[in-house]
């Protein structure tokens, strides 16, 4: 058996298909298995991989290493790889480049790069081994303006379908099958959206729309400079990275929204302006540790889980260094 595991945004989802499709091109006879996961919980889903009996070949897509748990997603791969099962990790984030010693160490291959998305990475080796490359220079294109490394005309067709497949799939962000049917919907029926897409995409819209509105009478902490925003009592899940872009868009602030994970975990998420120099993919996971959390992402847009208990005393701290 071969397993892709690979993150649930439109990076992630697109070059998942690619592989996908390239694999079944290869008239590959072994069962090839799709799972969706998050960096800071990739050890966990390891881990039941690796109990797994007989799987060949474990692709890893578009998940950047989580410092928080990065010990024990070790742990998990070298169980993995004891078991002579080879994987290959194709990622663009720079927190996986900080342990790339340690992977090929492992004996792990590592196709890398921070230019692009992890699309990009999988065009460039896999794109004309599928059975269509023109359909899926579409889902490049899609996964690299999802991941914000390309910019296409709000004229431009795909334009459309990216917000449709974007929006679709914060309306339930933990629907993981949901996730797999778009990567197959691509690869077996070559179509970029279907009803189910289109159905997820307007309550999205709506949704969205209520919690922007309610976003706005959040706001605890403004600043000329940056804004923080306080969720911590409302659902909302899988929509948070909206809001803070809408708000860093209008307001060419650094803006932080704050909202819980469960009952013991507070995570913030962070979106910059292209105006403005400051690199959260750093910032917020070093002070994450202090406090025995941990995030990552991107330098204009990353989050961070940390104890609920510790809120208080990361937003003091967040607060002196943009200060």
């Amino acid at each position: 058996m071969i397993t892709i595991v690979t993150h649930g945004d439109l990076d992630g989802l697109t070059s998942a298909s690619i592989l996908y499709d390239t694999l079944l091109n290869k008239n590959f006879k072994e069962r090839i298995n799709i799972q969706i996961t998050q960096p800071f919980s990739l050890h966990s889903l390891l881990r039941r991989i690796g109990l797994g009996e007989k799987l060949e070949k474990l692709y890893i897509l578009d998940i950047g290493l989580d410092e928080a748990t990065w010990k024990r997603t070790y742990y998990e791969l070298r169980v993995i790889r004891n078991r002579d099962i080879k994987v290959i990790w194709i990622d663009h984030h720079r927190a996986t480049l900080q342990h790339l010693e340690e992977l090929v160490e492992l004996g792990i291959t590592l196709l890398f790069s921070l230019k692009g998305s992890t699309v990009t990475i999988i065009g460039q080796n896999f794109l004309e081994e599928t059975s269509n490359p023109e359909f899926y220079k579409k889902l490049v294109i899609m996964g690299e303006v999802g991941d914000k490394v390309r910019k296409i005309s709000e004229r431009d067709p795909l334009s459309r379908y990216i917000e449709y497949i974007g929006s679709s799939l914060v309306a339930y962000p933990a629907d993981n099958n949901f996730k797999t049917k778009i990567v197959k919907l691509w690869a077996r029926h070559k179509e970029l959206i279907d009803d189910l897409v289109l159905k997820r995409y307007e309550e999205a819209v709506q949704k969205l729309k209520e919690l922007t509105k309610h976003s706005k009478e959040r706001i605890i902490y403004e600043t000329d400079k940056i804004m923080i925003i306080d969720l911590r009592n409302t659902r909302v899940h899988g929509y948070v990275g909206k809001i803070a872009s809408y708000h860093a868009s209008r307001s060419r602030k650094i803006v932080f929204i704050l909202f819980n994970a469960g009952p013991f975990e507070t995570i913030v998420t962070c979106r910059v302006p292209p105006s403005l120099t400051f690199n959260a993919m750093k910032i917020l996971p070093d002070i994450a540790k202090k406090y025995g959390g941990g995030g990552g992402g991107h330098e204009k847009a990353a989050s961070v889980r940390i104890p609920r208990e510790m809120t208080e005393e990361f937003l003091k701290e967040l607060q002196k260094i943009v200060l």
